[in-house]
């Protein structure tokens, strides 16, 4: 593989360290010099989904680890992103957004949701403040209520209508005085506001230690999975909520100079669909894809993808195994 410079520090690209797309994100952040306390460990980033979780991680990173789109139930596996700089090493770990289980899929996604909320040294909880609390949002403070972890809570979308009191006094009612929210902080992932605060208490509550990777890192998440996500993040941006639950990529062979996929879809109808009148859809994303992985690899790769009818794909181990869930 092939290393290049992405953002405002290197990146090592190779089988287990990779960038994620070509999209960079101006980082919001400010450089911090050297100290001799170095602050190192890991943040759980949950909350129910289309929260904004995933877009307020790669705005902390200020460049793209995880995939992004208006289709809730975007993210599917548990990303590490990293950030390091002067005050010591954060791992954030985006995770899937909670919601009703209908598969094994989702029923799987729930379960690496929750269980990463667990053992990490401090959990961050991200709402939408948008709108008012829903039953995932209770669900995830009644979950927080009862563990010594301590948790921050961010008002997202605060920028477009600010709902938070009414979080802010769910939080108190699942809670109650003893449980230690250490703050709450409004902030809009997609400007950066509130961001420098947020990312500087996330800081004050990890341990003191050796970071635990390497300071150009930005994450370490496995290449066939991060080409699988950017290839599926083509299709919900082109299909919105037309059917891309019911779309899944599997990463047949991938090197510098050509990537093969299968997407894998429930019914027959949806082929047609993925596919697009004439192909055009299909060979569109085909390019776009292509593009975005030239961007974070280098190289020429050019993507080829094929259509396969699985009934119940989601519900099978196996496939769910060939994409890495």
């Amino acid at each position: 593989m092939h290393d290049r410079y992405v953002g405002r520090r290197p990146a090592l690209v190779n089988e287990g360290f990779s960038t994620f797309g070509g999209q960079i994100i101006k980082s919001t952040l400010t450089f911090y010099p050297l100290t001799n306390k170095i602050k190192s460990g890991i943040i759980s980033v949950v909350g129910r989904t289309n929260a904004g979780k995933s877009t307020l991680v790669n705005k902390i990173l200020g460049e793209k680890v995880s995939i992004v789109s208006p289709v809730a139930q975007t993210t599917r596996a548990v990303v590490r992103g990293v950030l390091t700089d002067g005050r010591g090493q954060l791992v954030l770990l985006d995770t899937p957004g909670l919601h009703k289980s209908r598969s094994l899929l989702t029923s799987t996604m729930n379960k690496r949701a929750r269980a990463a909320s667990e053992g990490t040294d401090a959990v961050l909880l991200v709402v939408d403040a948008s709108v008012p609390p829903q039953l995932e949002d209770e669900g995830w403070m009644a979950r927080l209520a009862k563990s010594d972890v301590p948790a921050v809570l961010a008002l997202n979308k605060a920028d477009k209508a600010d709902r938070g009191a009414e979080y802010v006094k769910a939080w108190a009612k699942q809670c109650g005085a003893d449980k230690n929210v250490c703050a709450t902080f409004p902030v809009s992932a997609t400007t950066g506001e509130g961001v420098d605060a947020l990312v500087a208490k996330l800081f004050e509550l990890l341990p003191e230690g050796e970071p635990l990777f390497d300071s150009e890192t930005l994450s370490d998440y496995p290449r066939k999975l991060a080409i699988a996500d950017i290839v599926r993040e083509r299709f919900c941006l082109a299909l919105k909520d037309e059917i891309p639950h019911s779309i899944g990529i599997i990463i047949e062979s991938a090197n510098d100079a050509e990537i093969n996929a299968t997407v894998v879809v429930k019914r027959q109808s949806h082929k047609g669909i993925v596919i697009g009148k004439g192909g055009k859809l299909i060979k569109d994303i085909q390019k776009s894809a292509a593009k975005e992985i030239i961007s974070a690899y280098g190289g020429g790769a050019s993507v080829s993808l094929r259509v396969k009818v699985e009934p119940g794909w989601d519900e099978n181990p196996k496939i769910l195994g060939q994409m890495g869930l």
